[in-house]
Protein backbone atom coordinates (compact mmCIF):
# COMPACT_ATOMS: atom_id res chain seq x y z
CA UNK A 1 0.00 0.00 0.00
CA UNK A 2 2.46 2.40 1.28
CA UNK A 3 4.91 1.90 -2.17
CA UNK A 4 1.49 2.55 -4.44
CA UNK A 5 0.74 5.55 -2.37
CA UNK A 6 3.99 7.18 -3.49
CA UNK A 7 3.78 6.36 -6.75
CA UNK A 8 0.50 8.05 -6.70
CA UNK A 9 1.89 11.07 -4.55
CA UNK A 10 4.74 11.47 -7.23
CA UNK A 11 1.96 11.71 -10.11
CA UNK A 12 0.66 13.96 -8.17
CA UNK A 13 -2.58 12.40 -6.91
CA UNK A 14 -2.98 12.87 -3.15
CA UNK A 15 -3.46 9.96 -1.21
CA UNK A 16 -4.32 8.67 2.44
CA UNK A 17 -4.74 5.28 4.26
CA UNK A 18 -6.05 3.45 7.61
CA UNK A 19 -4.02 1.15 9.41
CA UNK A 20 -4.36 -1.78 11.64
CA UNK A 21 -0.14 -2.25 11.22
CA UNK A 22 1.72 1.02 12.84
CA UNK A 23 4.70 -1.08 12.31
CA UNK A 24 4.53 -1.61 8.69
CA UNK A 25 3.05 1.74 7.97
CA UNK A 26 5.96 3.42 9.90
CA UNK A 27 8.11 1.56 7.92
CA UNK A 28 7.05 1.97 4.37
CA UNK A 29 6.27 5.73 5.62
CA UNK A 30 2.86 5.92 3.52
CA UNK A 31 2.37 9.78 2.99
CA UNK A 32 -0.82 9.94 4.93
CA UNK A 33 -2.09 7.60 7.54
CA UNK A 34 -4.62 6.86 10.62
CA UNK A 35 -3.63 4.08 12.54
CA UNK A 36 -5.92 2.37 14.53
CA UNK A 37 -5.11 -0.34 17.00
CA UNK A 38 -7.67 -2.95 16.02
CA UNK A 39 -7.03 -6.75 14.73
CA UNK A 40 -5.89 -7.12 11.54
CA UNK A 41 -8.91 -7.31 8.96
CA UNK A 42 -11.19 -5.09 11.19
CA UNK A 43 -9.47 -1.62 9.39
CA UNK A 44 -12.37 -0.24 9.33
CA UNK A 45 -14.21 -1.12 12.80
CA UNK A 46 -16.50 -3.80 14.02
CA UNK A 47 -18.93 -5.35 11.52
CA UNK A 48 -22.36 -3.46 11.92
CA UNK A 49 -20.84 -0.44 13.51
CA UNK A 50 -21.70 2.07 10.66
CA UNK A 51 -21.24 5.27 12.66
CA UNK A 52 -17.48 3.82 13.42
CA UNK A 53 -16.51 3.08 10.21
CA UNK A 54 -17.84 6.96 9.15
CA UNK A 55 -15.69 8.27 11.87
CA UNK A 56 -13.10 6.55 10.80
CA UNK A 57 -12.80 7.17 6.91
CA UNK A 58 -14.09 10.19 7.31
CA UNK A 59 -10.84 11.05 9.94
CA UNK A 60 -8.72 9.36 7.36
CA UNK A 61 -10.06 11.61 4.49
CA UNK A 62 -9.17 15.05 6.52
CA UNK A 63 -5.81 14.45 6.10
CA UNK A 64 -5.96 15.39 2.31
CA UNK A 65 -7.14 18.95 3.46
CA UNK A 66 -4.91 19.30 6.65
CA UNK A 67 -1.52 18.24 5.80
CA UNK A 68 0.37 17.54 2.69
CA UNK A 69 3.59 16.51 5.28
CA UNK A 70 3.97 12.37 6.19
CA UNK A 71 1.69 12.03 9.01
CA UNK A 72 0.33 9.08 11.14
CA UNK A 73 -2.34 9.74 13.14
CA UNK A 74 -3.69 7.62 16.03
CA UNK A 75 -7.28 7.68 16.26
CA UNK A 76 -8.86 7.78 19.87
CA UNK A 77 -11.20 4.28 18.86
CA UNK A 78 -10.50 1.43 20.83
CA UNK A 79 -11.52 -2.05 20.30
CA UNK A 80 -12.43 -3.19 23.62
CA UNK A 81 -12.88 -2.01 27.08
CA UNK A 82 -9.57 -3.14 27.50
CA UNK A 83 -6.56 -4.83 25.58
CA UNK A 84 -7.67 -8.41 26.87
CA UNK A 85 -8.75 -8.80 23.26
CA UNK A 86 -4.87 -9.02 21.95
CA UNK A 87 -4.50 -11.92 24.32
CA UNK A 88 -6.22 -14.03 21.90
CA UNK A 89 -5.01 -12.39 18.52
CA UNK A 90 -1.55 -11.75 19.26
CA UNK A 91 -0.68 -15.65 20.87
CA UNK A 92 2.22 -16.99 21.00
CA UNK A 93 2.02 -20.28 19.82
CA UNK A 94 2.91 -23.34 22.63
CA UNK A 95 6.11 -25.44 22.70
CA UNK A 96 5.41 -28.42 20.54
CA UNK A 97 2.54 -27.36 18.80
CA UNK A 98 4.30 -27.59 15.26
CA UNK A 99 3.32 -23.63 14.74
CA UNK A 100 6.94 -21.58 14.44
CA UNK A 101 7.09 -17.78 13.20
CA UNK A 102 10.07 -18.02 11.03
CA UNK A 103 9.45 -14.41 9.44
CA UNK A 104 12.66 -12.43 8.56
CA UNK A 105 13.75 -9.94 10.72
CA UNK A 106 12.46 -6.14 9.37
CA UNK A 107 14.90 -4.62 6.85
CA UNK A 108 15.31 -1.42 4.80
CA UNK A 109 16.73 -3.26 2.56
CA UNK A 110 14.51 -4.99 -0.35
CA UNK A 111 13.76 -8.61 0.35
CA UNK A 112 13.64 -10.82 -2.51
CA UNK A 113 12.08 -14.63 -3.22
CA UNK A 114 14.89 -16.31 -5.44
CA UNK A 115 17.96 -14.58 -6.46
CA UNK A 116 16.25 -14.52 -10.00
CA UNK A 117 13.45 -11.90 -8.60
CA UNK A 118 16.19 -9.58 -7.32
CA UNK A 119 18.00 -9.90 -10.17
CA UNK A 120 14.95 -9.13 -12.81
CA UNK A 121 14.10 -6.42 -10.11
CA UNK A 122 17.53 -4.91 -10.24
CA UNK A 123 17.03 -4.84 -14.06
CA UNK A 124 13.71 -3.12 -14.60
CA UNK A 125 14.79 -0.40 -12.01
CA UNK A 126 17.93 -0.08 -14.26
CA UNK A 127 15.42 0.35 -17.14
CA UNK A 128 12.93 2.15 -15.36
CA UNK A 129 10.01 -0.13 -16.43
CA UNK A 130 9.20 -0.53 -12.87
CA UNK A 131 6.62 2.20 -11.78
CA UNK A 132 6.29 1.18 -8.46
CA UNK A 133 10.00 0.32 -7.75
CA UNK A 134 11.03 4.00 -8.89
CA UNK A 135 13.49 5.49 -6.65
CA UNK A 136 14.09 2.41 -4.40
CA UNK A 137 18.01 1.97 -4.33
CA UNK A 138 18.94 -1.18 -4.41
Amino acid sequence: MGLIAHQLEKAGIATTAISTAKDITESVRTPRSVFLDFPQGFTTGKTGDRNLTINIVQAALSLLDETEEETLTTLPYSWGDDDSWKDTVFQIPESGSGAADNRLERSDLPQYQTDLDMEQAKEKHAEEECLLCSGIDY
